[in-house]
């Protein structure tokens, strides 16, 4: 499973989003979980799939393995840290999980 993160290049939130993330053990919330960041502003990509995110960013989503679905987690506090940002991620995780 991918935990995705929609972010735009000088956003100076995607960033601190961005290193929160990599500076927590996601993989200790669900094993293999990785961290894939996409920027919604790059020309490769199909930029009508990620307009909706266009003053949205930073947007945290999973998306399995082998699939195209991608389910879009609450909005996150840019202010979460460490272990609250741990258990956010979790809970909303394990929220979309027992769907």
């Amino acid at each position: 499973m991918k935990l995705l993160i929609f972010v735009r290049k000088g956003c100076c939130i995607c960033e601190n989003l961005k290193e929160n993330l990599v500076n927590i053990d996601i993989s200790s919330i669900i094993k293999n979980l990785k961290l894939e960041e996409i920027d919604i502003d790059r020309f490769d990509l199909y930029q009508e799939r990620f307009k909706k995110y266009d003053y949205l960013v930073p947007v945290l989503a999973l998306k399995y393995e082998n699939s195209y679905e991608i389910i879009e987690l609450p909005r996150v506090s840019p202010r979460l840290k460490k272990i609250q940002l741990k258990n956010w991620l979790k809970k909303n995780i394990d929220n979309v999980l027992q769907r």
